[in-house]
């Protein structure tokens, strides 16, 4: 009887171990092992069965009954990852487009959790952006909402978004492409994990990043009046690029640190700091940028 106990949770640790393996040389896809991690939460129920049935049968009887169990819930969970339609598991796509029409300015509200964001500018003629997505089977895409009077489009996660999804986030990636005819604010929130911008041929008005994106590279372009860039809600790893002889400011301040301007490390700073270049109090284009919110390891360059 003693041989018995606590057989289950160890040989569910082989079994993971061995589909991991499975996934890692070929043998088991990896659409196939995103369906099984979508199934994590049969792990719940198998050690929960094994425990009512630790408390009402003989501990031998339990073990060998809950073993069974597991048995058949992890074939039927397999067979499902491997056999079930690719229109409902896996990786889905969508893809939004809309025209300029008579708008003149907007406001970028893009608040998106994936693993990767990328978004690029260029010449689109009459369109105004386009966007596609590839998001987790089992959920809806994200929302795409226009708003032409007040300028403003909106891309967020759907209502169906869902954090139990073990490898969701990694199967949620956006690419952004703006026009290049009209001014655009940038508001961005959400947890990418790899956030890249490429902004060179944007008309910039401003720009916001915030939550936790862990991994930002911004190219931007040459400011035209002052244009605000705030980082804050603990983004860490940013790097922003600006063009040659770019006149700016950048103020830090709420526990910001590891702040490098121009290849000089400012280590880390226990309380506000700013810092311009010589000629921007008289420029007319230039850059004002504040750093705060916790962001960690900035590093602003020009050239």
């Amino acid at each position: 009887m003693t041989r018995n106990r606590g057989l289950l949770f160890p040989l569910i640790l082989i079994g993971i171990g061995v589909v991991v393996l499975l996934a890692n040389t070929g043998v088991v896809s990896r659409e196939a092992l995103e369906r099984l991690g979508d199934l994590w939460p049969l792990l719940l129920v198998i050690l929960g069965l094994q425990l009512i049935l630790n408390y009402t049968l003989p501990r031998r009887q339990a073990t060998l009954i809950g073993l069974a169990a597991a048995a058949v819930l992890v074939i039927g969970a397999v067979a499902y990852a491997t056999l079930a339609p690719a229109t409902s598991v896996g990786t889905q796509k969508a893809d939004a487009t809309a025209q300029i029409g008579g708008l003149t300015a907007v406001t970028l509200d893009l608040n998106y959790s994936a693993a990767s964001v990328d978004v690029t500018a260029g010449s689109l003629g009459d369109t105004l952006y386009r966007v596609h997505v590839d998001y987790p089977g089992g959920e809806n895409p994200p929302t795409i909402n226009l708003d032409r009077e007040n300028g403003r489009l909106e891309i967020r996660e759907s209502a169906s978004f869902s954090p139990f999804h073990l490898f969701g986030s990694n199967r949620r990636h956006l690419a952004l492409i703006l026009t290049d005819r009209i001014p655009w604010t940038i508001q961005l929130g959400g947890g990418a994990a790899n956030l890249s911008l490429d902004l060179r041929h944007l008309q910039l008005t401003e720009l916001d990043i915030s939550g936790g994106a862990n991994q930002v590279e911004a190219q931007l372009p040459a400011p035209k009046g002052t244009v605000k860039i705030d980082v804050s809600g603990g983004a860490s790893n940013l790097t922003l690029r600006a063009p040659t002889e770019t006149e700016w400011r950048v103020g830090v301040s709420g526990g910001a640190s590891a702040i490098t301007i121009n290849g000089s490390t400012s280590g880390t700073l226990g309380g506000d700091f700013e810092r311009q270049s010589s000629r921007y109090a008289s420029a007319t284009n230039r850059y004002d940028i504040q750093i705060s919110g916790g962001a960690s390891h900035v590093d602003f360059k020009t050239g």
